[in-house]
C-alpha cells in the first residue's frame, strides 16, 4: 500500500501543480478581459464635429508607439490631456472635443497601447508610462499654457498617478473608483478576488499624495458601471484641495458639460481657475 502510494505521489503532485497553473491562468486571463476592452476601428474624429485637429505619434518609454488627435482652441488658456476609460478607443470620446475647444482649452484625445491605432497589449505599468508621453507630446506642444488632466472610470486612475510624476495644473475625475480591489470586493463580494490580482490601480492612495493639485472629482448616483460608493471612497482619500460634484445619467453621461446641468456650474467654476 505504502509503495502504491509512493509511486502515486508524483503524478499526484504534478496533477496538483497543473491544476494551480490552470486556476491562474485562468484568473489571469478573467483580470485582463475585465480591465481592458480595446476596440481597434475608430468610428468617428473631431472633424465630424466641425473641428480642425492634428493625428500625433508619440513613444512610451520602453517604445511603444501611441497615437492620438491633437485639438488646438482659439487663444487657448490651456491644455487638456484626456485619460479614457477601459473600453473602446478615442472614436468614442470624440464628441468631448467641442466641449473643451469651446471653453477655450486644447485637447489631447489619446489611446493607450493596444487601443485604437496605438500598438502594444495594455497592462498597468503601461497605461502609466503611456500617460507620462501623453502629458510629454501635449507639453511640447502647449508652450507655457498650463496642462489640466481629466480622468473617466479607469482613466482616473491614470490621471491620479500620472499627476504624481508630472507638473500638472489641475486634475478632473469622472466615474473613477478608489482601487482595482475595492471594485473586486463590489463586483464578486463572494470570491477572494482582492486578494488575487496583479494589478492594483490605486486611484485612493494617488489622490491621498497629492496635496498641492486642485482635484474635481464627479459621480453620479446612478453609475451602473463603478459604484457610486468607490467614488466617494476615493474622494475621502484625496488630499485637499479637493470638490466633489453630483453628477446626473449613467456612466458615460457628462452632465457637468451641459448647461445648467448637475455639476455644469462647479466644472465652469474649476475650469476658469486656468487662464485669462
Amino acid at each position: 500500500m505504502i509503495s502504491r502510494m509512493k509511486k502515486a505521489f508524483p503524478a499526484l503532485v504534478f496533477l496538483l501543480a497543473a491544476a494551480v497553473a490552470a486556476g491562474w491562468l485562468w484568473l489571469r486571463r478573467f483580470e485582463y478581459r475585465e480591465l481592458y476592452a480595446p476596440a481597434t476601428a475608430i468610428e468617428r474624429t473631431p472633424a465630424q464635429y466641425q473641428l480642425r485637429y492634428q493625428d500625433v505619434q508619440f513613444l512610451a518609454a520602453d517604445g511603444t508607439a501611441l497615437t492620438g488627435w491633437w485639438i488646438p482652441a482659439n487663444r487657448p488658456r490651456g491644455t487638456v490631456v484626456y485619460c479614457h476609460g477601459n473600453a473602446g478607443n478615442i472614436g468614442g470620446r470624440a464628441e468631448l472635443a467641442p466641449e473643451f475647444v469651446r471653453r477655450g482649452f486644447n485637447l489631447l484625445l489619446w489611446d493607450y497601447r493596444g487601443y485604437g491605432r496605438s500598438a502594444g497589449r495594455p497592462s498597468e505599468k503601461g497605461l502609466y508610462d503611456d500617460a507620462r508621453a501623453a502629458y510629454d507630446a501635449a507639453a511640447a506642444m502647449s508652450g507655457e499654457l498650463p496642462i489640466v488632466v481629466y480622468g473617466h472610470s479607469l482613466g482616473g486612475a491614470v490621471a491620479l498617478r500620472l499627476a504624481q510624476d508630472r507638473p500638472v495644473a489641475g486634475l478632473i475625475v469622472q466615474g473613477a473608483f478608489a482601487s482595482a480591489a475595492d471594485i473586486a470586493r463590489r463586483r464578486y463580494p463572494d470570491l477572494p478576488l482582492d486578494r488575487l490580482l496583479s494589478v492594483s490601480f490605486d486611484a485612493a492612495q494617488a489622490a491621498a499624495a497629492l496635496p498641492d493639485v486642485p482635484k474635481l472629482i464627479g459621480h453620479s448616483p446612478a453609475d451602473e458601471t463603478v459604484p457610486f460608493q468607490s467614488g466617494r471612497i476615493l474622494f475621502a482619500a484625496a488630499a485637499k484641495p479637493k470638490e466633489f460634484v453630483l453628477l446626473a445619467g449613467g456612466h458615460n453621461d457628462s452632465s457637468w458639460f451641459t448647461p445648467g446641468g448637475a455639476g455644469n456650474a462647479e466644472l465652469e467654476a474649476f475650469l476658469s481657475r486656468f487662464g485669462p
